[in-house]
């Protein structure tokens, strides 16, 4: 053992560096001595690397920034314009449409309780043109002093003819646009007459009427309608000559007349001719018929009924009447039935 302990000893241990074994063996102690150099150039590359890429965002940021201000300018600029343009054009229309200000666009509505009705036919196109015109005429007219005139318009680019429709009570007058651009003495010879109620002769109207419903004309109106019905409640039926309804209802009118004067009842049914009366001052207007207002201390109401059973249930109800009246009152509605099936057997 000594023997072979002293050999090892004085033995030359050699290495050769160029094994491929001992690069091996080695190469974790290779790759340690050169890692901190590795480490401080990835260091340096990664700094480069941030303010390059910091760099390339700034110049992006501003590039873009700069794209928004031009597109915000541009914008801003787009909006100006248009403002502009569309405030020039609305004081251009306020210049040309002021003098609508004091009429009102015709609407069923309107048209429907209003009398006394001038309506003006514009054409929106020409109305500088019509604007002067439109006027003068409303000048001439207010110089004859006609009371409660309502002034309307409308538009249709298409009317060639009419410029001007006049309106009292059922009647109608057209004024063409060769009328309306004449004198003055011309527009006083259509309106005046034209304006001044129209009214039968009331005494001559109710000769031999007996115990049937009294008729009311427009000159009677106030005495007969609004004074009476402050000591009587009232039905003013407004009715017409050339009305087949208010034809059948005619018999049954007369009739619930008479009953209730016979039962002592204070309702009086009175008849109003809206054919041959114009529409009196204070007159709630209707232009279908039969039409039935009731009056009551000297103010009235539409009433929305007109079918036969509708009108004898809102007058029990008016009037609170006893059972045995409405019965007989229903009793009287059969005569629209039968003289509506008289009529049509005439007609076969």
């Amino acid at each position: 053992m000594n023997k072979l302990l002293s050999i090892f000893n004085n033995t030359k241990l050699t290495i050769n560096t160029f094994s491929k074994r001992n690069f091996y063996n080695f190469k974790c102690i290779y790759e340690k001595g050169n890692f901190a150099n590795k480490c401080k150039n990835e260091k340096s590359n990664f700094n480069k690397n941030i303010q390059k890429y910091v760099a390339n965002y700034s110049n992006v940021k501003n590039k873009t920034n700069y794209n928004k201000r031009k597109i915000y300018i541009l914008t801003l600029l787009t909006s100006s314009i248009f403002c502009y343009s569309a405030l020039k054009w609305n004081e251009k229309r306020e210049k040309a449409t002021d003098f609508l200000n004091d009429m009102k666009e015709i609407n069923d509505d309107l048209f429907d309780n209003l009398d006394n009705i001038v309506l003006f036919v514009l054409n929106k196109k020409k109305l500088n043109e019509e604007k002067q015109k439109i006027q003068d005429f409303k000048q001439e007219i207010e110089k004859l002093n006609i009371r409660n005139i309502n002034y309307l318009y409308t538009f249709h680019e298409e009317s060639k003819d009419y410029a001007c429709y006049l309106y009292k009570g059922r009647r109608r007058r057209n004024i063409t646009k060769n009328e309306l651009s004449n004198n003055s003495n011309y527009i006083t010879e259509i309106f005046k007459p034209f304006f001044t109620p129209v009214s039968e002769d009331f005494e001559k109207l109710n000769e031999g009427n007996g115990n049937f419903a009294t008729f009311v004309t427009h000159d009677t109106f106030e005495r007969e309608v609004i004074e009476d019905s402050k000591k009587n409640d009232i039905i003013l039926v407004l009715f017409e000559n050339t009305c087949f309804l208010c034809f059948l209802y005619k018999p049954l009118i007369n009739t619930l007349h008479k009953l209730f004067e016979e039962n002592n009842i204070k309702l009086k049914i009175k008849k109003y001719n809206i054919e041959n009366n114009d529409y009196a001052p204070n007159m709630i207007i209707s232009r279908g018929t039969p039409t039935f207002l009731f009056y009551q201390n000297g103010k009235g109401i539409k009433l929305d009924e007109y079918k036969p059973n509708e009108v004898i249930n809102k007058l029990d109800h008016l009037i609170k009447s006893p059972k045995s009246i409405k019965e007989q009152m229903l009793e009287k509605m059969e005569l629209i039935h039968t003289r509506m099936h008289q009529f049509g057997l005439l007609t076969m």
